[in-house]
């Protein structure tokens, strides 16, 4: 089966049993203004000519082997007129619109799914009897673009949705790295399973996908490496993921490429053996990309549980701190932990290391009467801080063989060899 295009009017399409919103689909969030904007689009168009055709944008849909038609892009504006059509009272004539709605919802999605049904009945409430004029008129004359893709170009499905989408703005670079990678995987099959856990981790309300590679990803393997992932602007600088550093993700493919580095993972890939995580591993491209992203992702979600586990009171009083001003260090904190426990495991972060990267964390908020990202960069990786040298802890970390070596490798006069009580009493002061 090619990729077809088509024109369908919005009861025909409605009609349809085959629709279905795929799990890897992110939550509806049409709000109200949203449905009075559609609403009040198709009541002016009726009045200004009832037999007009009705252009009501496009529709992307990935038909998949058995016969089912997913929705990768225009679930947001099916899902709001099936909401019309159950509101009117004609939900049942239209099977589409009726499994569309019948399907497994996030709570987020069903929050929004009812104040918008709330929203079509004041409207219909306010119109009157042309309420079934303006329903009529949507479905017989308001027309959707549909592309159809066939089952193995889920890839290309969301490289069309990206496009269609981001029309006129730049992609996020973790976008761009989604549709790089996933044209890197022979195996076309992998593709909705990879992509259902990619989109879980987009709007995760813990650690979101923007925040993963902006707030730790990105600067750990940075910061590990010496460098403060600074991007220089005419005046000063900025700490951010950036297509500028999209390099960093992109990696090697593992069937093209024979360096000696890879063997490792060349040989354990050959034989279907899954190879090893960690956070500051070669970018390999394809498949072993998401597995990185998903594996990171619930190390650093796992990380607020370990933490809480360990913490002294003392720790508490540290971390736990809601101002403002300690955001930045707490992050640095965070990073910090998440690569010491990904190098050596949870059960070698002692009392005696979280003491030592915490004092090391949140000494320069105790020393600066603020700190800016870039201060916060060239501390961490930069090696100095208020016209001193001081240690990229970070980076003795990445190459110390055991936590032993690295505890001996730290150079406590660098932050006056102060304990947790010393930071204590600077924070509190």
């Amino acid at each position: 089966m090619d990729v077809r295009f088509t024109q369908k009017t919005i009861g025909d399409l409605l009609r349809e049993e085959n629709l279905h919103i795929p799990s890897y689909q992110r939550p509806y969030k049409w709000g109200r203004k949203q449905i009075r904007h559609l609403f009040y689009d198709l009541k002016n168009s009726l009045e200004q000519d009832e037999t007009s055709k009705y252009q009501i944008g496009s529709l992307i849909l990935h038909r998949q082997e058995d016969g089912q038609c997913a929705i990768v892009d225009g679930q947001q504006r099916l899902i709001s007129i099936s909401l019309f059509l159950h509101a009117l009272g004609h939900f049942e004539e239209y099977a589409g619109a009726s499994k569309l709605l019948n399907q497994e919802f996030s709570n987020i999605s069903l929050e929004h799914a009812q104040e918008n049904h709330q929203e079509w009945q004041n409207l219909i409430e306010l119109v009157g009897k042309a309420k079934e004029e303006v329903c009529n008129f949507m479905l017989t004359n308001c027309y959707l673009s549909v592309i159809e893709l066939p089952s193995d170009k889920l890839a290309e499905a969301f490289q069309l949705f990206d496009s269609q989408n981001n029309r006129g703005k730049s992609l996020e670079p973790h976008d761009l790295l989604k549709a790089y990678h996933l044209r890197s995987i022979p195996n076309k099959e992998q593709n909705e399973e990879t992509i259902i856990d990619w989109e879980r981790i987009v709007s995760h309300n813990q650690l979101n996908l923007k925040d993963l590679f902006d707030k730790h990803l990105f600067r750990i393997r940075r910061w590990a490496n010496g460098e403060t992932g600074l991007t220089k602007k005419r005046y000063g600088s900025y700490l951010r993921f950036t297509e500028d550093f999209i390099d960093d993700f992109k990696g090697v493919n593992l069937t093209e490429e024979n360096y000696p580095y890879l063997k490792i993972y060349k040989d354990l890939s050959d034989n279907n053996i899954a190879f090893p995580i960690n956070l500051t591993m070669p970018m390999i491209n394809g498949r072993a990309f998401f597995d990185y992203i998903k594996e990171s992702h619930d190390s650093l979600v796992r990380l607020e549980r370990i933490l809480k586990e360990l913490e002294t009171e003392e720790v508490a009083k540290i971390i736990n701190r809601k101002e403002s001003k300690f955001q930045r260090t707490r992050n640095l904190f965070d990073n910090a932990v998440a690569l010491f426990v990904d190098r050596f495991g949870q059960e070698a972060l002692t009392q005696e290391i979280i003491e030592v990267l915490l004092i090391w964390s949140y000494y320069p908020r105790i020393k600066a009467s603020r700190i800016l990202d870039s201060t916060l960069a060239n501390y961490a990786a930069g090696g100095r801080f208020q016209n001193n040298d001081v240690q990229k802890l970070l980076q003795v970390m990445n190459q110390s063989l055991s936590p032993n070596d690295f505890l001996m490798r730290v150079d406590r006069d660098k932050f006056d060899n102060w304990n947790l009580k010393d930071l204590l009493e600077e924070i509190e002061k």
